[in-house]
């Protein structure tokens, strides 16, 4: 790792060359993440939009899922500390 950051500091092209790289790396991530943050607020639209035709509640199905995530999230820490007790109990009778 040492040889490659010298080979790189000590060139000024092949560091200009690793650095636009990089930019484009970053950059093209950047437009998957956007562009997958923009399928997921359409299908939210989309949902909304098709609860609100057949009559039904948007705010009530959102307090439905935040109540419903809140409860997942709250069983998986008790399931973390069980594990975590479980590994625990496995080190203590080494």
């Amino acid at each position: 790792m040492k040889h490659i950051i010298d080979t790189l500091v000590g060139n000024p092209i092949l560091l200009t060359i690793a650095v636009i790289i990089s930019i484009f790396i970053v950059i093209s991530f950047a437009r998957k993440i956007l562009r997958a943050a923009i399928v997921l607020i359409a299908i939210a639209v989309l949902y909304i939009a098709w609860l609100v035709w057949h009559g039904e509640n948007p705010a009530e199905k959102a307090e439905k899922a935040r109540k419903s995530a809140k409860e997942a999230v709250e069983k998986g820490k008790g399931a973390v500390k069980f594990i975590d007790g479980v590994r625990k109990m496995g080190e203590g009778e080494k």
